[in-house]
């Protein structure tokens, strides 16, 4: 009888601790400019046939909701189907298929295609380089319908390594936030490379991905994936160019896995020939929820990016994690200019409700940057 008592208590001790978490989130929003931020929408419910699919689109959508069908029992078990559309509350829309066998030839094969629309009608734009303005924030809408695939072999457990392509069209109008002008008001053409010419893309791709992280919500093990990509304008021929990127992740777990120190290191480098110019639209940016949580959402743009992360998380209880953070990182307009110099940094604390396979809602509020405070509730992580 002693032992009911006790784990009663215990229930409504944390019942109590979840209700003055959220009750504190809920008076930080007050006290801070909020920057509605989101990811890519998360699946809350991981279950076969239809499912809500909650989170967001992008950076700067705002919350999206829609509705998904899953069937993971295609062709002997060995494909998946999901399909989905989703719009948010900024009016964003998306809308994908995608088809997946990620177990074939005895799990050492994996095949991928997809297709969708995306619809963004208030992107946020303030410039290239690292000494872009905060005041010369302008609105672009982006739309693009996008079709690929790709392929992997894993000759061993951790090793994918493949490639893929995919047919892009990108289309850049008018924004619709009506508080800021248009990029064209702004800027220049010669400023805004690409939104005057507009350009269908083939991209090929090849990739190596080294994944041991345990569980999909690490609390030990890495990622080191490194991406070569080749983007053809097929229209004009005016636009293309080559990326690379390279995105390591480490995770050391001590304390049973009850604290982990989590790292991250992001960079990004492009290249053209002749007079061909990278479009705006397609350049790494920073700011935001995922990168530089100081910042405002796309606060950055360049050619070239680097990006350093660092989070050190606690398990307040089973399900919910604390974290500090610090970000730093920098575009560039060259190359040359990609160091660790003149970095900008931030830093905060956070709270995570994740499960083994993900992060579910978070919450960052950010300091320490030249663009002052920020807070972001998010459903999903990044890393």
């Amino acid at each position: 009888m002693h032992g009911v008592v006790t784990s009663i208590r215990l229930a409504r001790m944390r019942k109590f601790a979840g209700l003055t978490i959220l009750a504190w989130l809920w008076s930080v929003v007050a006290a801070f400019p909020q920057e509605p931020s989101t990811r890519k929408a998360i699946f809350i419910l991981d279950r076969e046939g239809f499912y809500p699919k909650l989170g967001s689109l992008t950076v700067g959508s705002g919350f999206a909701s829609g509705l998904g069908f899953r069937d993971r029992d295609l062709f002997a078990n060995r494909g998946s189907l999901d399909l989905w559309g989703a719009a948010s509350v900024r009016r964003y829309w998306a809308a994908e298929t995608r088809l997946t066998f990620p177990r074939l030839a005895d799990r050492r094969l994996h095949l991928e295609t997809w297709a969708g629309r995306r619809e963004y009608p208030q992107e946020n734009y303030f410039g290239l380089g690292p000494d872009s303005n905060r005041d010369d924030r302008s609105d672009y809408a982006f739309r693009t319908s996008y079709v690929g695939g790709r392929a992997g072999i894993r000759p061993v457990r951790p090793l994918l390594v493949g490639g893929g392509v995919e047919y892009l069209e990108p289309r850049t109008g008018a924004g619709t936030n009506r508080r800021f002008p248009n990029v064209e008001q702004v800027f220049a053409a010669a400023d805004v490379p690409g939104l005057a010419s507009p350009s269908d893309f083939l991209r090929s791709s090849a990739f190596v991905e080294v994944d041991y992280r345990e569980p999909r919500y690490a609390r030990r093990g890495g990622l080191y994936r490194f991406d070569v990509s080749r983007y053809d304008d097929r229209r004009t021929g005016a636009h293309s160019f080559n990326r690379f990127d390279a995105d390591v992740q480490q995770f050391v777990g001590f304390l049973a896995g009850r604290r982990v120190l989590a790292l991250r290191l992001f960079a990004s480098t492009s290249e053209t020939t002749g007079d061909r110019v990278m479009p705006f639209y397609l350049m790494p940016t920073l700011g935001g929820h995922d990168t530089l949580r100081g910042f405002r959402e796309y606060r950055f743009r360049g050619p070239h990016a680097l990006l350093a992360q660092g989070e050190y998380r606690w398990e307040i209880w089973s399900g919910l994690d604390a974290a500090l953070f610090y970000d730093a990182g920098k575009v560039s307009n060259r190359r040359g200019d990609l160091n660790f110099e003149d970095l900008e940094s931030d830093y905060g604390f956070g709270f995570r409700f994740n499960t083994n396979n993900g992060i579910i809602f978070r919450a960052d509020a950010a300091f320490g940057s030249r663009d002052g405070r920020h807070l972001y509730l998010v459903f999903g992580g990044f890393f």
